[in-house]
């Protein structure tokens, strides 16, 4: 006979990864359906003769070329240097004192490396327009 019992310890973790798994490809797909949207509507813009403006360039529909790097680093910096204290206030509640705090001294160290790189880094966001004219050169005639 079937024990329920045996299917509490595992069903949770894997209706968890199932679900985390089917919500990223429906993310993939939608956004694989955008860009093809958007690239359609750019080559008909194209065969009728006008010229697409820049921000529709494919380069500029990722999502990453919204964001500058530096905010990027200075977020996950901030991320990670709130892991690490978590766990760190976690580990000492629990009571594991200094003998497992090196993962929470790592994630702090490995947050402040970020924000480093975010205070030195002098690029211009990626979305920003270069003098040619557009994102990635000059604009088609």
């Amino acid at each position: 006979m079937f024990n329920f019992g045996d299917i509490a310890g595992w069903i949770v973790p894997v209706a968890a990864i199932g679900g985390w798994a089917l919500i990223t490809l429906y993310r993939l797909y939608l956004a694989g359906r955008t860009r093809e949207q958007a690239h359609r509507e750019r080559m008909a813009m194209i065969e009728r003769g006008l010229q697409p403006p820049a921000d529709s360039a494919p380069a500029a529909l990722d999502w990453r070329s919204y964001t500058d790097p530096a905010a990027r680093n200075r977020r996950t910096g901030i991320i990670l240097i709130g892991v690490g204290v978590g766990l760190a206030v976690m580990l000492s509640v629990i009571g594991t004192g200094a003998r497992s705090m090196g993962a929470s001294a790592f994630l702090i160290v490995l947050g402040l490396a970020f924000l480093l790189i975010a205070i030195f880094d002098r690029r211009p966001p990626t979305g920003a327009q270069d003098a040619s004219g557009g994102p990635e050169g000059p604009p088609l005639r």
